[in-house]
Protein backbone atom coordinates (compact mmCIF):
# COMPACT_ATOMS: atom_id res chain seq x y z
CA UNK A 1 0.00 0.00 0.00
CA UNK A 2 3.05 2.07 0.22
CA UNK A 3 3.52 2.36 -3.40
CA UNK A 4 6.87 -0.61 -3.19
CA UNK A 5 6.22 -3.37 -4.79
CA UNK A 6 9.01 -5.82 -4.01
CA UNK A 7 10.21 -6.41 -0.32
CA UNK A 8 12.56 -8.59 1.60
CA UNK A 9 11.11 -10.13 5.37
CA UNK A 10 14.37 -11.24 6.55
CA UNK A 11 14.04 -13.21 9.82
CA UNK A 12 16.17 -15.28 12.22
CA UNK A 13 15.75 -19.30 11.58
CA UNK A 14 12.68 -20.82 12.87
CA UNK A 15 11.53 -17.50 14.56
CA UNK A 16 7.74 -17.15 12.80
CA UNK A 17 8.55 -16.08 8.68
CA UNK A 18 5.82 -18.61 7.82
CA UNK A 19 3.02 -17.48 10.03
CA UNK A 20 4.29 -14.02 9.11
CA UNK A 21 3.76 -14.29 5.45
CA UNK A 22 0.90 -16.57 5.85
CA UNK A 23 -0.96 -13.67 7.66
CA UNK A 24 0.46 -11.78 4.59
CA UNK A 25 -1.14 -13.73 2.15
CA UNK A 26 -4.52 -13.47 4.21
CA UNK A 27 -4.87 -9.73 4.31
CA UNK A 28 -4.39 -9.08 1.27
CA UNK A 29 -6.44 -11.38 0.24
CA UNK A 30 -9.08 -10.68 2.56
CA UNK A 31 -8.77 -7.18 1.39
CA UNK A 32 -8.69 -7.63 -2.10
CA UNK A 33 -4.88 -6.01 -2.53
CA UNK A 34 -4.43 -9.55 -4.38
CA UNK A 35 -6.71 -11.28 -5.80
CA UNK A 36 -4.48 -14.92 -5.48
CA UNK A 37 -0.96 -15.64 -4.41
CA UNK A 38 2.30 -17.81 -4.69
CA UNK A 39 4.62 -19.52 -2.53
CA UNK A 40 7.96 -19.89 -4.35
CA UNK A 41 10.77 -22.07 -3.34
CA UNK A 42 13.93 -23.13 -5.15
CA UNK A 43 14.23 -26.47 -2.82
CA UNK A 44 13.37 -29.79 -4.40
CA UNK A 45 12.88 -31.66 -1.37
CA UNK A 46 9.55 -33.30 -1.30
CA UNK A 47 8.85 -33.19 2.54
CA UNK A 48 9.69 -29.39 2.57
CA UNK A 49 7.26 -28.90 0.06
CA UNK A 50 4.54 -31.03 1.98
CA UNK A 51 5.61 -29.19 4.67
CA UNK A 52 5.04 -25.87 2.66
CA UNK A 53 1.41 -27.25 1.58
CA UNK A 54 0.50 -28.57 5.17
CA UNK A 55 1.06 -24.69 6.36
CA UNK A 56 -0.32 -22.91 4.19
CA UNK A 57 -3.39 -25.16 4.75
CA UNK A 58 -3.39 -24.88 8.24
CA UNK A 59 -2.73 -20.94 8.17
CA UNK A 60 -5.23 -19.95 4.82
CA UNK A 61 -7.04 -23.53 4.44
CA UNK A 62 -10.19 -22.22 2.64
CA UNK A 63 -8.36 -19.77 0.03
CA UNK A 64 -5.94 -22.81 -0.80
CA UNK A 65 -8.81 -24.90 -1.01
CA UNK A 66 -10.73 -22.50 -3.58
CA UNK A 67 -6.94 -22.62 -6.09
CA UNK A 68 -6.20 -19.07 -5.19
CA UNK A 69 -2.90 -20.28 -2.99
CA UNK A 70 -0.23 -22.19 -5.05
CA UNK A 71 2.56 -23.59 -4.03
CA UNK A 72 5.55 -24.22 -6.57
CA UNK A 73 8.79 -25.87 -5.79
CA UNK A 74 11.70 -26.45 -7.68
CA UNK A 75 10.26 -29.53 -9.36
CA UNK A 76 7.52 -27.43 -10.58
CA UNK A 77 8.99 -24.87 -12.61
CA UNK A 78 9.50 -26.40 -15.79
CA UNK A 79 5.76 -27.04 -16.14
CA UNK A 80 3.79 -24.22 -13.49
CA UNK A 81 2.94 -21.06 -14.76
CA UNK A 82 2.38 -17.12 -13.11
CA UNK A 83 -0.84 -15.83 -13.41
CA UNK A 84 1.22 -12.06 -12.21
CA UNK A 85 -2.15 -9.98 -12.59
CA UNK A 86 -3.49 -8.93 -8.90
CA UNK A 87 -0.84 -11.64 -7.60
CA UNK A 88 0.91 -11.84 -4.18
CA UNK A 89 4.05 -13.83 -5.08
CA UNK A 90 6.18 -14.86 -1.91
CA UNK A 91 9.27 -16.07 -2.48
CA UNK A 92 10.53 -17.85 0.63
CA UNK A 93 14.07 -19.07 0.82
CA UNK A 94 15.28 -17.14 -1.69
CA UNK A 95 18.66 -18.06 -1.31
CA UNK A 96 18.18 -21.19 -2.68
CA UNK A 97 19.01 -21.33 -6.85
CA UNK A 98 18.47 -17.13 -6.91
CA UNK A 99 21.79 -16.51 -8.98
CA UNK A 100 20.99 -15.37 -12.96
CA UNK A 101 20.57 -18.36 -14.95
CA UNK A 102 19.48 -20.56 -12.61
CA UNK A 103 16.32 -21.85 -12.19
CA UNK A 104 14.71 -19.85 -9.74
CA UNK A 105 16.09 -16.78 -11.56
CA UNK A 106 14.70 -18.18 -15.07
CA UNK A 107 11.27 -19.17 -13.91
CA UNK A 108 10.72 -15.48 -12.61
CA UNK A 109 12.11 -13.90 -15.25
CA UNK A 110 9.63 -15.90 -17.83
CA UNK A 111 6.91 -14.52 -16.42
CA UNK A 112 9.18 -10.54 -16.26
CA UNK A 113 9.71 -10.74 -12.49
CA UNK A 114 13.14 -10.30 -11.08
CA UNK A 115 14.13 -10.44 -7.59
CA UNK A 116 16.34 -7.20 -8.07
CA UNK A 117 13.11 -5.29 -7.31
CA UNK A 118 12.57 -4.35 -10.64
CA UNK A 119 8.47 -2.85 -10.83
CA UNK A 120 8.21 -2.45 -14.17
CA UNK A 121 5.85 -6.04 -14.30
CA UNK A 122 4.67 -5.74 -11.15
CA UNK A 123 3.28 -2.53 -11.15
CA UNK A 124 2.23 -3.06 -14.92
CA UNK A 125 -0.19 -5.92 -13.56
CA UNK A 126 -0.56 -4.80 -9.83
CA UNK A 127 1.13 -7.53 -8.27
CA UNK A 128 3.34 -7.85 -5.32
CA UNK A 129 6.80 -10.06 -4.50
CA UNK A 130 8.18 -10.53 -1.33
CA UNK A 131 11.27 -12.49 -0.41
CA UNK A 132 11.77 -14.28 2.86
CA UNK A 133 15.01 -15.49 3.60
CA UNK A 134 16.92 -16.23 7.08
CA UNK A 135 19.79 -15.59 5.56
CA UNK A 136 19.37 -13.10 2.73
CA UNK A 137 23.26 -11.62 2.60
CA UNK A 138 23.71 -10.99 -1.06
CA UNK A 139 20.34 -8.81 -1.30
CA UNK A 140 20.80 -7.23 1.68
CA UNK A 141 24.52 -6.63 0.15
CA UNK A 142 23.39 -5.36 -3.25
CA UNK A 143 21.01 -2.77 -1.64
CA UNK A 144 23.83 -2.11 0.81
CA UNK A 145 25.70 -0.53 -2.09
CA UNK A 146 23.45 0.38 -4.45
CA UNK A 147 24.05 -2.43 -6.90
CA UNK A 148 20.26 -2.03 -8.10
CA UNK A 149 18.49 0.94 -8.95
CA UNK A 150 15.25 -0.35 -7.58
CA UNK A 151 13.06 0.35 -4.68
CA UNK A 152 12.90 -2.62 -2.28
CA UNK A 153 11.59 -2.60 1.46
CA UNK A 154 13.36 -4.46 4.30
CA UNK A 155 11.08 -5.64 7.10
CA UNK A 156 13.66 -7.46 9.80
CA UNK A 157 11.14 -9.83 11.64
CA UNK A 158 11.42 -9.63 15.25
CA UNK A 159 11.36 -12.76 17.22
CA UNK A 160 8.93 -13.30 19.71
CA UNK A 161 9.31 -13.92 23.19
CA UNK A 162 10.98 -17.04 24.32
CA UNK A 163 13.06 -17.50 21.06
CA UNK A 164 16.68 -19.04 21.35
CA UNK A 165 18.52 -18.85 18.09
CA UNK A 166 22.44 -18.75 17.27
CA UNK A 167 22.94 -15.91 19.47
CA UNK A 168 21.54 -17.44 22.78
CA UNK A 169 23.68 -20.98 21.83
CA UNK A 170 26.77 -19.09 21.55
CA UNK A 171 25.92 -16.84 25.01
CA UNK A 172 25.92 -20.21 26.25
CA UNK A 173 28.64 -22.15 25.09
CA UNK A 174 26.29 -24.45 23.34
CA UNK A 175 28.22 -23.51 20.22
CA UNK A 176 31.43 -25.67 19.64
CA UNK A 177 33.92 -26.92 17.04
CA UNK A 178 33.15 -30.24 15.75
CA UNK A 179 36.70 -32.05 15.63
CA UNK A 180 37.94 -35.35 13.28
CA UNK A 181 35.95 -38.54 14.64
CA UNK A 182 38.18 -40.62 12.99
CA UNK A 183 40.92 -39.11 14.77
CA UNK A 184 39.82 -38.85 18.13
CA UNK A 185 37.27 -41.88 18.58
CA UNK A 186 37.57 -41.46 22.65
CA UNK A 187 36.05 -38.33 22.66
CA UNK A 188 33.20 -38.94 20.43
CA UNK A 189 32.61 -41.75 22.18
CA UNK A 190 32.21 -40.17 25.44
CA UNK A 191 29.92 -37.08 23.81
CA UNK A 192 27.35 -40.34 23.21
CA UNK A 193 28.02 -41.83 26.76
CA UNK A 194 27.26 -38.20 28.13
CA UNK A 195 24.06 -37.30 25.96
CA UNK A 196 22.00 -40.23 27.10
CA UNK A 197 18.78 -41.76 25.62
CA UNK A 198 18.54 -38.44 22.81
CA UNK A 199 18.96 -38.17 19.37
CA UNK A 200 21.90 -36.87 17.69
CA UNK A 201 22.21 -35.76 14.30
CA UNK A 202 25.14 -36.07 12.17
CA UNK A 203 25.42 -34.55 8.98
CA UNK A 204 28.24 -36.66 7.29
CA UNK A 205 28.64 -36.04 3.48
CA UNK A 206 30.63 -38.68 1.40
CA UNK A 207 33.91 -37.13 1.72
CA UNK A 208 37.22 -39.45 2.39
CA UNK A 209 37.24 -38.37 5.91
CA UNK A 210 33.27 -38.36 6.67
CA UNK A 211 33.10 -41.90 5.26
CA UNK A 212 36.35 -42.86 7.97
CA UNK A 213 34.35 -40.90 10.80
CA UNK A 214 31.18 -42.67 9.92
CA UNK A 215 32.85 -46.14 10.15
CA UNK A 216 34.63 -45.05 14.03
CA UNK A 217 31.23 -44.00 14.63
CA UNK A 218 29.44 -46.92 14.13
CA UNK A 219 31.88 -49.01 15.47
CA UNK A 220 31.13 -47.33 18.61
CA UNK A 221 27.57 -47.55 18.44
CA UNK A 222 27.44 -51.32 18.24
CA UNK A 223 30.18 -51.60 21.24
CA UNK A 224 27.42 -49.76 23.12
CA UNK A 225 23.82 -50.83 21.58
CA UNK A 226 23.23 -47.47 20.45
CA UNK A 227 20.62 -47.06 17.64
CA UNK A 228 22.26 -45.70 14.01
CA UNK A 229 19.63 -44.67 11.28
CA UNK A 230 19.48 -42.76 7.96
CA UNK A 231 18.09 -39.96 7.05
CA UNK A 232 19.15 -39.22 3.50
CA UNK A 233 17.55 -38.50 0.17
CA UNK A 234 18.53 -42.42 -0.40
CA UNK A 235 16.93 -43.83 2.75
CA UNK A 236 14.81 -42.63 5.48
CA UNK A 237 14.44 -44.52 8.38
CA UNK A 238 13.30 -42.49 10.83
CA UNK A 239 10.70 -39.84 10.44
CA UNK A 240 10.84 -36.39 11.52
CA UNK A 241 7.85 -35.56 12.33
CA UNK A 242 4.30 -36.86 13.24
CA UNK A 243 2.63 -36.01 10.16
CA UNK A 244 5.16 -37.64 8.21
CA UNK A 245 5.63 -40.89 10.40
CA UNK A 246 1.86 -41.03 9.18
CA UNK A 247 2.08 -40.71 5.79
CA UNK A 248 4.95 -43.96 5.95
CA UNK A 249 2.60 -45.81 7.95
CA UNK A 250 -0.18 -45.25 5.00
CA UNK A 251 2.37 -46.93 2.91
CA UNK A 252 3.12 -49.76 5.31
CA UNK A 253 5.73 -48.45 6.81
CA UNK A 254 6.47 -48.45 10.31
CA UNK A 255 9.07 -45.95 11.21
CA UNK A 256 10.54 -44.15 14.84
CA UNK A 257 9.94 -40.55 14.90
CA UNK A 258 12.13 -37.90 16.27
CA UNK A 259 9.04 -36.36 18.46
CA UNK A 260 9.59 -39.38 20.63
CA UNK A 261 11.82 -39.82 23.43
CA UNK A 262 14.43 -42.77 21.83
CA UNK A 263 14.79 -45.88 23.88
CA UNK A 264 18.24 -45.45 23.90
CA UNK A 265 20.92 -42.85 22.15
CA UNK A 266 20.34 -42.98 18.51
CA UNK A 267 22.48 -41.99 16.07
CA UNK A 268 20.81 -40.10 12.89
CA UNK A 269 23.07 -39.72 9.93
CA UNK A 270 21.83 -36.55 7.66
CA UNK A 271 22.72 -36.40 3.90
CA UNK A 272 21.28 -33.75 1.51
CA UNK A 273 18.24 -33.06 3.58
CA UNK A 274 17.17 -31.29 6.84
CA UNK A 275 18.14 -27.71 5.56
CA UNK A 276 16.16 -24.28 4.86
CA UNK A 277 13.07 -24.00 6.20
CA UNK A 278 12.68 -27.71 8.02
CA UNK A 279 10.94 -28.10 10.86
CA UNK A 280 12.61 -30.60 13.23
CA UNK A 281 11.52 -31.57 17.09
CA UNK A 282 14.36 -30.44 19.19
CA UNK A 283 12.70 -31.98 22.45
CA UNK A 284 14.71 -35.17 22.33
CA UNK A 285 17.61 -33.98 20.54
CA UNK A 286 21.02 -34.18 22.15
CA UNK A 287 23.46 -32.98 20.11
CA UNK A 288 23.99 -31.90 16.10
CA UNK A 289 27.04 -32.26 14.41
CA UNK A 290 28.03 -30.66 10.58
CA UNK A 291 30.32 -33.01 9.51
CA UNK A 292 31.43 -30.25 6.43
CA UNK A 293 35.21 -29.56 6.84
CA UNK A 294 33.94 -25.71 5.72
CA UNK A 295 30.74 -24.89 4.27
CA UNK A 296 29.54 -21.03 3.55
CA UNK A 297 28.06 -19.41 6.43
CA UNK A 298 24.11 -19.35 4.88
CA UNK A 299 24.67 -23.07 3.89
CA UNK A 300 25.91 -23.61 7.52
CA UNK A 301 23.21 -21.08 9.24
CA UNK A 302 20.37 -22.75 7.23
CA UNK A 303 21.32 -26.13 8.17
CA UNK A 304 21.28 -28.27 11.33
CA UNK A 305 22.14 -25.81 13.35
CA UNK A 306 19.86 -23.67 12.13
CA UNK A 307 17.06 -26.32 12.66
CA UNK A 308 17.92 -26.12 16.48
CA UNK A 309 16.75 -22.39 16.47
CA UNK A 310 12.93 -21.63 17.78
CA UNK A 311 10.99 -21.65 20.88
CA UNK A 312 10.01 -25.57 21.44
CA UNK A 313 12.64 -27.39 23.20
CA UNK A 314 13.11 -29.87 25.89
CA UNK A 315 14.23 -29.24 29.61
CA UNK A 316 17.88 -28.69 28.24
CA UNK A 317 19.35 -27.38 24.71
CA UNK A 318 20.75 -29.26 22.28
CA UNK A 319 24.91 -28.75 21.60
CA UNK A 320 25.59 -27.21 18.64
CA UNK A 321 29.11 -29.20 16.97
CA UNK A 322 29.95 -26.76 13.60
CA UNK A 323 33.62 -26.74 11.72
CA UNK A 324 35.89 -24.47 13.63
CA UNK A 325 36.20 -22.91 10.39
CA UNK A 326 33.07 -21.22 11.03
CA UNK A 327 33.75 -19.67 14.48
CA UNK A 328 36.23 -17.50 13.56
CA UNK A 329 35.24 -13.91 13.79
CA UNK A 330 34.87 -13.58 9.59
CA UNK A 331 32.22 -16.20 9.48
CA UNK A 332 29.41 -17.13 11.72
CA UNK A 333 30.50 -14.21 14.22
CA UNK A 334 30.06 -11.97 11.87
CA UNK A 335 26.43 -13.15 11.79
CA UNK A 336 25.76 -13.27 15.28
CA UNK A 337 26.87 -9.71 15.69
CA UNK A 338 24.26 -8.80 13.00
CA UNK A 339 26.84 -8.64 10.20
CA UNK A 340 27.01 -9.94 6.51
CA UNK A 341 29.64 -12.95 6.56
CA UNK A 342 32.81 -13.64 4.66
CA UNK A 343 31.57 -16.28 2.30
CA UNK A 344 27.80 -17.13 1.37
CA UNK A 345 25.70 -17.47 -1.75
CA UNK A 346 26.20 -14.76 -4.60
CA UNK A 347 28.79 -12.72 -2.06
CA UNK A 348 31.99 -12.41 -3.18
CA UNK A 349 35.32 -12.45 -1.13
CA UNK A 350 35.34 -9.07 -0.25
CA UNK A 351 31.89 -9.08 0.99
CA UNK A 352 32.64 -7.56 4.67
CA UNK A 353 35.08 -5.25 3.57
CA UNK A 354 33.07 -3.64 0.53
CA UNK A 355 29.79 -5.01 0.71
CA UNK A 356 29.73 -6.03 -2.71
CA UNK A 357 27.65 -8.75 -4.20
CA UNK A 358 27.02 -11.06 -7.03
CA UNK A 359 23.22 -11.13 -6.59
CA UNK A 360 21.84 -10.78 -9.81
CA UNK A 361 18.33 -12.68 -9.62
Amino acid sequence: LSGTRCALLSAKCQSGKTGTFQSLIKTMLDAGDATHAYVLCGSSETELKKQAVEDTRAANGSYYDAGRIEVIFHQDFKHAKLDVKNALIVVDESHMVQTKMQQLHLFLAKHGVFLDGNPAVLAEKNAFLLSVDATPYSEIAALREDETPFPKHVETLTAGDGYYGLAEYERDGLLKPTFPISKAPERFETLLLDVGPKYVLLRMNRSKANKESETEMRGICRKHGFSVLLYTGEKTQIAVTRAEQKRFARAGYKLPCLEDAPAVTTVVIVRGRLRAGKVVPKTHVGFVWEGANKSKTDVLVQGLVGRMCGYAFGEKKPTLYVPVTALVPDELGQVLCGDLPKTATNLRASAVTNGKSVFSA
